[in-house]
């Protein structure tokens, strides 16, 4: 019976070399994740968005409502604007405070996967699970962004984790724990976190075979309803659409509908193998040398990363970031696998799998790199989409190829580990580098730069809520349907929307300056309210910002 089963650990090396594997995950976490941090500028539309809700929670003093362009905003709950308030109010309104909460959240969930991993297995295993995590691309890259998602994946896979040693481990004080983590997943995202929780938790308890009564924990509902139900209740009593907006349309509705984000059923599956790069080519050897019923660890595992994949697989509005929670247990899975690789000594010749998926990676490494200096010509416009990333892109290439062929000459498992170290220090620079065309930080400074009391910003169906937050200046609307949509009908009284192009004529003139953002195609349209000479000031994607000086 796999309930009885007691998966055998490796020997605990004395505390002093455990206090080792602590300090590199550290180290490594700390360069990985806080290294030039705050140097690309912040990017539309997610860490535009959440740092302008920071941003106005200060502006404004309203904790309990989230306004987005001085109107309430209640698409998700609180508590990753509230950290980034706190963070803005702490270190200043700049890249570096807006970002910290996610890069803390990553480097807390690389020492959740140690810890886990530990009580799995051992600390040889979770130290490599955990460094396998850190240089995942995805997870790296989320890690460096101002989004929902990576403090989401934390809370939630502390709960998911607590709740697993809890039931598997008959270690029932875990359980307070696991619910108060799980409420503060509810806080950052919603009740997606309650039905993924119970989904893996319910499917591990009947797989096993154990009573189903294991889960119920009246006590700890009560702690979750006390941490979760204040916030919601506050705002339902204020705003009676609320409910009825967040569940059926913010939730319900994008889980069953098509209109936002829409995908087809299996675009989850090649993106994961995307965000686990490098190591997406040892996933299906580590997936398959064991049974996942041979081990209750790497059955709970098994299930928790099946089971996001399939949630988010069957949802009709697809983004990659929802994918993020099921990196962890597949980042254990794979360090387990090298851990115990490294421990088989002459064993390693045994291990046709890993030989296998090395050999493909390397051939795969290398062709790549081929490809890039003699690119055939049919490859020739990828390549020239690709000159974006010089010069890190051949370097990357190599490091790409010459980690796996190394490791197979060697025959040093580890060696993997120090090749994606490597491969992850060019994450970094690449977000620079796709920053300078993603963020509005040029645009929203020169308009600070210009601005002067009485004058207002209005977009012409555009909005961009990065310019407002660099220039501190919220947008005039005009003709565009958004996810501002459902704060207007809260706060009609805003002055902040126009009904057609004549009102917002009308305004610009009663207006002392005025700046425009607009698609350039549509300025001959709009001249025809209002003539005058239109400025460029500077450009952000397919729009500019233009300062309208009059007749």
């Amino acid at each position: 019976m796999t309930g009885n089963f007691r998966p055998e650990t490796e020997k605990h090396p004395p505390p002093h070399w455990e206090w080792l594997y602590l300090a590199g995950l550290a180290l490594a976490g700390a360069a990985l994740f806080f290294w030039r941090l705050g140097v690309p500028g912040l990017m539309d539309p997610d860490e535009g968005r959440y740092a302008e809700i920071g941003r106005e929670i200060l502006l404004l003093k309203d904790w309990l409502i989230p306004h987005l362009n001085l109107v309430p905003y209640l698409e998700k709950p609180p508590l990753m604007y509230w950290l980034t308030a706190l963070s803005f109010g702490g270190l200043g309104q700049t890249e570096l405070a807006a970002r910290l909460p996610s890069a803390l959240s990553a480097l807390a969930g690389v020492f959740l996967a140690y810890g886990l991993g530990r009580a799995l297995w051992g600390p040889g295993a979770a130290w490599a699970g955990a460094l396998v995590l850190a240089t995942c691309a995805g997870y790296l890259a989320l890690g460096r962004l101002l989004t929902l998602d990576m403090t989401f994946t934390l809370f939630l896979s502390l709960a998911l984790g607590l709740g697993y040693l809890a039931l598997g481990h008959e270690r029932p004080r875990l359980w307070p724990w696991a619910y108060g983590a799980l409420a503060l997943a509810v806080l950052i995202k919603g009740p997606v976190a309650l039905v993924l929780a119970g989904l893996i938790w319910g499917s591990w308890t009947l797989i096993t075979r154990r009573p189903l009564k294991s889960l119920m924990q009246p006590r700890c509902w009560l702690l979750f309803a006390v941490l979760v139900l204040p916030w919601f209740l506050w705002v339902q009593w204020r705003y009676p659409e609320f409910f009825g907006y967040f569940l059926l349309e913010q939730h319900l509705g994008r889980f069953l509908g098509a209109q936002m984000h829409p995908r087809p059923l299996y675009y989850y599956l090649p993106l994961l193998l995307g965000l686990m790069l490098p190591w997406t080519w040892l996933l299906p050897w580590a997936l398959a040398r064991k049974g996942p019923t041979a081990d209750p660890g790497r059955l709970f595992l098994w299930l928790w990363a099946g089971v996001v994949l399939i949630f988010f697989s069957l949802s009709r509005g697809k983004l990659p970031s929802y994918i993020l929670p099921a990196l962890m247990p597949l980042a254990l899975l794979l360090g387990e696998a090298l851990a115990a690789t490294a421990r088989g000594g002459e064993g390693w010749r045994g291990w046709v799998g890993l030989r296998a998926s090395l050999v493909l990676w390397a051939l795969a490494g290398w062709l790549l790199l081929v490809l890039y200096w003699r690119a055939p010509g049919p490859l020739a416009p990828a390549l020239a989409r690709a000159a974006l990333f010089e010069p890190f892109l051949p370097w990357g290439l190599a490091a790409f190829a010459l980690t796996p062929t190394v490791t197979l000459m060697w025959h040093r498992p580890y060696l993997l580990l120090a090749g994606a170290l490597l491969l992850s220090t060019l994450v970094p620079l690449v977000m620079e580098e796709v920053s300078l065309w993603r963020s509005p930080r040029e645009a929203g400074l020169a308009l600070k730069s210009r601005w002067c009391p009485g004058a207002a910003l209005v977009g012409f169906q555009r909005y961009s809520p990065g310019i407002s937050f660099y220039s501190g200046q919220p947008f005039h609307i005009l003709e565009l349907q958004s996810e501002l949509d459902f704060g207007r009908r809260l706060s009609p009284e805003s002055g902040l929307f126009f009904p057609g192009p004549a009102q917002a004529a009308a305004f610009a003139r009663a207006r002392g300056r005025v700046f425009f953002f607009m698609r350039p195609e549509l300025l001959p349209e709009f001249k025809q309210y209002l003539p005058g000479n239109y400025l460029p000031m500077a450009r952000y994607r397919d729009c500019l910002l233009l300062a309208y000086e009059g007749k």
